[in-house]
């Protein structure tokens, strides 16, 4: 490895400011899951749904859900393209 390489390696390592993106970087991916993982169950108790109020209910969280991931799914990619 070249010495320029090895040096840029070791600044990201003892940055601090590197490590606080990474960290949020993976915060916002473990919330991403949550929150697709919340989608896909209010789904499935949609397609098991009956009543006509509770499938509105279950259709309007869905909905916010959705919102929500793609707002996060922007901030992400946003984040994966700054240094």
């Amino acid at each position: 490895m070249k010495f320029s390489k090895l040096m840029k390696k070791l600044n990201a390592l003892f940055s601090s400011e590197a490590r606080e993106h990474a960290r949020k970087k993976r915060e916002l991916k473990n919330a991403m899951k949550k929150i697709r993982h919340k989608q896909k169950e209010l789904e499935q108790e949609l397609a098991s749904c009956h009543d006509d109020f509770e499938r509105k209910r279950l259709e309007e969280k869905i909905s916010i859900l959705s919102a929500q991931r793609a707002k996060g799914l922007e901030l992400l990619r946003e984040m994966e393209s700054a240094p």
